[in-house]
Order: structure tokens, then C-alpha cells, then sequence
């Protein structure tokens, strides 16, 4: 399994891992928005398939190797590019794969990483993280309780918060949780944290 990168024409300064539906229209629309150079890690091979339901991708995820491998092949594209690096948004299983890397020395020049509903953190809760790291869950899980989770995260001193209302896939369009507004207020936050950067 390879991580397929958007490699930007500069040092990339912002990491964007996708979740289990890959590098997508939205996903590179998205990385349009800031203002600094951005790489796309995805979980595929090759061209991008548009999955067209989340059990498909999810089913092709688990058949690429699932969160351990994306976390491994993402370890390696951390470890190249840790010069540039300054920030890492995560979704899904991307943030899993980014929070399992966390601990890794080659993020410690980052300024923040940002991750989106993260499921796989659950089970790895004693990862320390070398630079900031903002964990952002949704309210609504099928597989467990968020809420206990960011209850738990927050004891052990990590910035872990519940949005109200949300749904896991707030952020991705493609996604049944999907929510517009949510998404906006999040893309401010990641905008305003950015740009502040790009300003520098």
C-alpha cells in the first residue's frame, strides 16, 4: 500500500490525511482553501476509486490494511517531509493514522495537528503526543461513546473535545454524517490557525 500524495510545487507545510474515501474532489477542494503549500496522504493506491457508499471505502480500507498500515506508510511521509511540516489535519481513519504517529520525533517541529473523529484513538489512549494536538470528536459513534472518550482523554491532560449534535463524517461531504454548518466552523478555525502562519 502506498500513501498517493498531492505533492505541492514547495516544501509542503500542511499534512492532510483522508479519511477511508481517499483523496477526493472535496479533499483536494478543501486543501485549496489555505494558504500555506499542503500534501494529501490517502490510503490507496494508484487513481482514486469514488466510492459510492462509506461501507464500500471502508471495505476497501480494511482490504488495503486497514489503520495499522495507513499509520506505517505514514510514518514514512512524516519522517521525509518533517522539515517543512508545521501542521496535520486528520479525518477518520486519517486521524487515527496521524495519532498513532504522534509520539513519532519527526512531528515535534510541528505547531498543531487536528483531529477529526478519530475512532482508533479509543484503543491507543496512552499515546503521547510530541507537539500540540487538538482532538475533535463527534457526539453520535456506532461502534463506542464519545463521550467517555474525551472524558477520559481530557484526564490525561490531551485537548479532546465532544461536538454537540455531530455526527463521525461531519467534516466530508461524502459522508451520511456530513454537516455543513459544523464543517464551516471548523474550516474557520483551521483557516484562522493557518493564516497566521502564511502571515509569518
Amino acid at each position: 500500500m502506498s500513501v498517493i500524495v498531492s505533492a505541492p510545487a514547495s516544501p509542503p507545510a500542511l499534512l492532510i490525511v483522508t479519511d477511508v474515501f481517499g483523496n477526493t474532489p472535496a479533499i483536494a477542494s478543501f486543501a485549496r482553501q489555505f494558504p500555506l503549500p499542503s500534501l494529501i496522504a490517502s490510503p490507496f493506491d494508484g487513481e482514486q476509486v469514488q466510492y459510492p457508499a462509506e461501507t464500500l471505502a471502508y471495505h476497501a480500507f480494511i482490504a488495503h490494511g486497514g489503520v495499522a498500515a495507513y499509520a506505517d506508510k505514514l510514518s514514512s511521509l512524516i519522517h521525509t517531509h518533517q522539515s517543512s511540516l508545521r501542521y496535520a489535519i486528520g479525518f477518520s481513519a486519517g486521524a487515527s493514522a496521524l495519532w498513532l504517529n504522534s509520539a513519532n520525533p519527526a512531528m515535534a517541529n510541528l505547531q498543531q495537528a487536528v483531529l477529526f473523529y478519530g475512532s482508533r484513538i479509543r484503543d491507543h489512549r496512552d499515546v503521547q503526543p510530541v507537539c500540540p494536538t487538538r482532538l475533535i470528536f463527534a457526539e453520535q459513534e456506532a461502534a463506542f461513546e464519545p463521550a467517555e472518550l474525551v472524558s477520559d482523554l481530557r484526564q490525561r491532560n490531551h485537548d479532546a473535545e465532544l461536538v454537540k449534535g455531530s455526527k463521525h463524517g461531519f467534516m466530508n461531504p461524502y459522508s451520511a454524517g456530513f454537516c455543513l454548518k459544523t464543517q464551516e466552523r471548523y474550516l474557520k478555525d483551521l483557516l484562522d490557525l493557518t493564516q497566521i502562519s502564511a502571515a509569518a
